[in-house]
């Protein structure tokens, strides 16, 4: 279960509040914490430039999908036009043929009406020779009646031929206007047919080409703003590598200064109990002078007979120091046994619900009792230690960071993981510490292994759990087996 990031300020005051020791100045993370604070400014301007970069390129995006459609409705405009005006020029090409059978036709029509001209000019002239007897003359000087009929028919034959002369003279002439006008007018049609699709087809071209240039346009102003966006990412990189940096050297500087004052209380609490017990035993060596001075005042007679009944209302005297030093010092209470070390915990879970779920970070027996008086006096356990042979791999009871990872008086070498929500676990007179400060940890990862200088300097491990720096008992939050 990964814990919730503070702020790079409240991280590096974070260790020292937890331990209860925030009520001290803290100038410099102060100081580092308003730097952060104003890298952390400069980011969010950089992010927010970087928004509106990419609204920009959105826009731009839609701005260029719309130029590429309308460029390809343009370009699709010029292709159907290009169809039409093959089409036209295949009309024209077939007219063209058409035109040229016509004219054909015109040609052998004109020499239809010539050659027609020419005997109704020859008629015409023989009838101005010889008059309107030319031809009736010699029928009617036949004798021969079948003859004279034979020539009558002749004659209408040859006056219907005449005719008929004349009437296909005036029907070629006036086929040959009819094709005329037909010819012409099919040339003028296809002639403004084509002129009209070649305008199109130029006007459809130039907006395809003011399309193109302007899908270019978009395109440039796109690949700039797409630069300005990863130049401002790239930098946005820097300065959250530069805020990370600053904020690690904040914990840095937190768990150090949070290690100094711990230590430094620790220091004055062993200087309190040493003179407590300097004031207890001068204490007991005035009273055992002066019960010394009272034997020596007291008569002979009293001495011999009253010596045990004063030495039974009167304390005994304190026993020289020499023999204090001789005296066993009282053993902390075994007060259970681990048997399972602690183990992978369920993601996404907080810490405060894991209470009672929770294993102990090594196997051995559990020395002291949380709250009850040291055995070498001058304070309470605020933890439990754990008998455990020397190397033995040390686990983080519950994923977290780690926020301290260094040596430190009274506990050696020191890890605390931050598990979020302000509780921290702690683990103390290591051997090695595998874990530096800022790396992440999942339940029952190694982060150290057991050391020797505990109680009595036995091998083992000392441990605390911590709530907004208060001690927590590890035996309401831990199952031995």
């Amino acid at each position: 279960m990964s814990p919730p990031s503070p702020t790079p300020f409240l991280a590096a005051a974070y260790v020292a509040a937890l331990l209860g020791l925030a009520g001290l100045p803290v100038p410099a993370f102060a100081q580092a914490g308003a730097e952060i604070a104003e890298r952390r400014s400069d980011l969010d301007e950089l992010k927010k430039r970087i928004r509106d970069l990419q609204d920009e390129m959105a826009k731009a995006e839609a701005d260029r999908s719309s130029a590429q459609k309308a460029l390809a409705e343009s370009e699709r405009a010029v292709s159907r036009a290009a169809r039409d005006l093959a089409k036209v020029e295949g009309e024209r090409k077939a007219a063209e043929k058409q035109l040229a059978l016509l004219e054909g036709e015109q040609r052998e029509t004109a020499a239809r009406i010539e050659a027609r001209r020419g005997e109704l000019a020859e008629w015409l002239r023989r009838h101005y020779v010889h008059g309107a007897a030319d031809g009736v003359a010699p029928l009617l000087s036949a004798r021969d009646p079948n003859q004279l009929a034979r020539d009558a028919h002749y004659l209408e034959q040859l006056g219907q031929a005449r005719l008929a002369l004349i009437e296909g003279l005036r029907t070629d002439l006036a086929e040959t206007r009819r094709r005329a006008e037909e010819i012409g007018g099919r040339r003028d049609r296809l002639a403004a047919l084509e002129a009209e699709q070649r305008a199109r087809r130029a006007q459809l071209q130039a907006d395809q080409a003011r399309r193109k240039t302007a899908l270019a346009e978009v395109t440039r102003e796109l690949q700039t703003t797409k630069q300005q966006v990863n130049a401002l990412q790239h930098d946005e990189q820097r300065l959250g590598q530069v805020i990370e940096t600053l904020a690690r050297r904040a914990r840095e500087a937190a768990a150090r200064e949070a290690a100094r004052r711990l230590a430094a209380q620790r220091e004055a609490e062993r200087r309190e109990a040493a003179q407590r017990e300097a004031q207890r035993r001068e204490a007991e060596r005035r009273a055992a002078l002066a019960a010394q001075a009272r034997a020596a005042r007291a008569p002979e007679g009293a001495i011999a007979g009253g010596s045990m009944a004063q030495a039974e209302d009167e304390p005994a005297p304190a026993p020289a120091r020499s023999e204090r030093a001789e005296r066993p010092q009282r053993p902390e209470p075994v007060i259970g046994e681990v048997r399972d070390a602690a183990g992978a915990t369920p993601t996404g879970v907080r810490f405060g619900q894991l209470r009672g779920q929770l294993r102990f970070p090594v196997r051995g027996e559990l020395v002291g009792r949380f709250g009850a008086p040291r055995a070498e006096g001058g304070t309470t356990w605020k933890g439990v230690f754990i008998r455990a042979g020397s190397g033995v791999e040390v686990r983080a009871v519950a994923g977290g960071e780690v926020v301290f990872s260094d040596w430190l008086r009274g506990y050696g070498n020191l890890i605390i993981v931050d598990h979020g929500s302000d509780y921290l676990s702690i683990y103390g007179n290591n051997d090695s510490l595998l874990k530096e400060v800022g790396d992440n940890v999942g339940g029952g990862d190694p982060i150290a292994s057991v050391g020797t200088a505990g109680i009595g300097n036995e091998s083992g491990l000392y441990f605390e759990i911590r709530h907004r720096g208060q001690p927590l008992d590890p035996l309401q939050w831990m199952r031995l087996n």
